[in-house]
């Protein structure tokens, strides 16, 4: 009986998705929906200057520099989230005509709101604020949202590509989206962009949450942004420009629900942010409005560079189109003249066929090239199931590909090198542990928060370096697009190359490098698992050809594929670290079952 109510229960709910998916429909731009809500919203004017930049000083130069003939554009690497999180309060501050995000994820949480209330001051003195955010994931509840879009008439937010006209679809609008737009689903705009004045820009990982800005006690992601100021900012205008005006852009009174909820408001908006959360920003509140940040901040340097190229995918990526150069073809350009090494950090280490093809065809043609890559172990990862697919292929990687892999450790020796006041992240969390002394605490270096590798970067031959959003996975290559910054300078090149480096020295990752060969068996076994994974599913051989190395205490590192390997590092097992059983039980089943999901991951 029971069985027979669930089959019914089941069919129910099916008929009512196909109902559902016949009576609903995917929202597409309407400019009269701006206009008539655009009359409601905020008109007042504050009289304010913006702060005055070094950054608009060195775009006044490079566009000097171009008129002469010159090249020569200025950029500076943020590593540090709070780095990046005050140098973009900084330049709000500093726009005196306009301010374009794009962004895949915007998050309501106290960081976002922070700098959503900055936002909404520019928009006060006059400054015209657009901010575009990928739809998959609903920015907030339908009344913030309806909040944010009555914030001010200088301010208008568009969602890219929503699958249903209401922002709250509930189960059935889920499984209708799953079942019957799933392609439109999977093809997502990832790009990040900060643009003012159309004179300066950034590019690169960040999304809008505190994760990503040093702003929380348990997770942090390790990204990297670049800011230009320059020329090249024209084209990162232009990229904006064709998702803004692009069709599926959608305004958030297009919503219905988030217009219901709109037409309720009567009063002006008050501050987004919560007086309890303000002490968060107290520093990056204070420092935002000085005119040098990189005077305040050593982590934050200023480079003269002559070759820097912005490459963006656009919304026609998705049809096929090839009126302009996409970021593959770029790709295939830059390492046509690869010659000595590539280093690589990325979140996850899966690679199309065409990628591993054109990796070893640059070995083949030059067999000291080295491929060195920084990436996330299970324990440090955020997506266990696209590290189970890393993992399953991590054979063909290490040894056909010939990439040398170091896994990041989710407390690295160095994380208080890699995120600002790490001690007063440490210490809040405590407090909210309830514990009252340091000293009562037997790990302390592992209270503070777990660190993720989210960074997109590489470096070429110590020459050529890319920093931007693309993981260079399958689903960054055909099914996101994704936008970056390409720079061809020796000096950028070299201290990158350095912080990727020494994200996978031993004090901060775990080197992966082939397990001892035993006769006889590790032959076999090598042979019975090369045909496991090559299966898409029922993946089940338990032993690897790799596992993840600890370097032993008084020892000197060595590479992965040195000889002498094995005599200077301890095995730690495959997933080290990891702190439950489930999470290995769940990339196991990956592996095991979902290979047929590399291409979308």
């Amino acid at each position: 009986m029971y069985g027979l109510m669930c089959g019914v229960k089941n069919i129910i709910l099916l008929m009512a998705i196909a109902i559902v998916a016949g009576c609903s429909s995917i929202p597409e731009r309407e400019l009269e929906n701006a206009f008539k809500y655009q009359r409601l919203k905020r008109s007042n004017l504050e009289i304010a200057k913006p702060v005055e930049s070094e950054y608009h000083d060195l775009a006044d130069k490079a566009w000097v520099n171009m008129e002469r003939g010159g090249t020569a554009e200025y950029v500076s690497i943020l590593e540090l989230g709070d780095d990046a999180l005050l140098a973009r309060v900084h330049l709000i501050r500093s726009a005196k005509r306009s301010i374009d995000i794009q962004t895949f994820i915007w998050k309501d949480d106290p960081t976002t709101r922070f700098v959503f209330d900055e936002l909404v001051k520019a928009a006060e003195r006059g400054v015209m604020v657009r901010i575009l955010i990928d739809a998959l994931n609903m920015p907030a509840e339908p009344v913030v949202m309806a909040r944010m879009a009555r914030s001010h008439r200088n301010l208008e937010i568009a969602l890219y590509k929503p699958l249903n006209e209401t922002a709250v679809v509930g189960r059935i609008g889920f499984w209708d989206n799953v079942v019957f737009k799933a392609k439109k689903m999977n093809r997502r705009m990832h790009n990040k962009l900060v643009l003012v004045d159309s004179r300066i820009g950034i590019a690169g990982g960040r999304n809008y949450e505190g994760r990503y800005y040093d702003r929380d006690t348990s997770f942090l992601f390790r990204d990297r942004d670049v800011i230009v100021a320059g020329p090249s900012v024209l084209d990162m205008q232009d990229s904006f420009e064709l998702f803004w005006q692009d069709k599926h852009s959608v305004f958030l009174t297009q919503l219905l629900d988030v217009q219901l909820e709109f037409e309720k408001l009567t009063t002006d908006c008050e501050h987004f942010s919560s007086t309890n959360d303000l002490w968060l920003f107290e520093q990056v509140d204070q420092q935002a409005s000085e005119p040098a940040i990189s005077a305040l901040r050593e982590s934050i340097k200023i480079y003269e560079a002559d070759n820097v190229k912005f490459v963006y995918d656009t919304p026609r990526k998705f049809k096929g189109s090839k009126e302009r150069m996409d970021f593959e073809e770029w790709f295939e350009i830059v390492f046509e003249d690869a010659q000595d090494r590539l280093v690589i950090q990325t979140p996850y280490l899966i690679y199309s066929r065409t990628s591993r093809k054109g990796f070893k065809e640059i070995r083949k043609k030059h067999p000291k090239f080295r491929i060195i890559a920084s990436s996330n172990s299970l324990a440090a990862a955020d997506h266990v199931h696209v590290y189970a697919l890393s993992f399953k292929h991590r054979k063909e990687l290490y040894k056909k590909t010939g990439i040398d892999i170091y896994e990041s450790k989710p407390f690295p020796a160095d994380q208080k090198s890699y995120v600002h006041q790490h001690d007063k992240i440490v210490d809040h969390a405590i407090s909210l542990s309830g514990i009252e002394n340091r000293s009562d605490i037997e790990n302390i270096e592992r209270v503070g928060p777990k660190l993720c590798i989210h960074a997109k970067s590489f470096v070429l031959d110590g020459r050529i370096s890319l920093i931007g959003s693309h993981n260079f996975d399958p689903r960054s290559a055909k099914l996101n697009t994704e936008c970056g910054v390409f720079i061809e300078d020796a000096e950028i090149a070299r201290d990158l190359e350095a912080i990727i480096l020494n994200a996978c020295s031993p004090q901060n990752s775990w080197t992966v490098s082939k397990r001892p060969h035993t006769p006889v068996v590790s032959y076999f076994s090598g042979f019975i698992g090369g045909v496991s994974t090559a299966l898409p599913v029922f993946d089940i051989w338990p032993y690897r050809y790799t596992s993840n190395y600890e370097l032993k205490e008084g020892a000197s590192p060595l590479m992965p594929r040195s000889p002498a390997f094995q005599e200077n590092y301890i095995d730690v097992g495959y997933f080290p670290e990891v702190p439950d059983s489930s999470t290995v039980i769940q990339a196991q089943l990956m592996k095991a079952f979902g290979g047929w999901a590399n291409s979308f991951m």
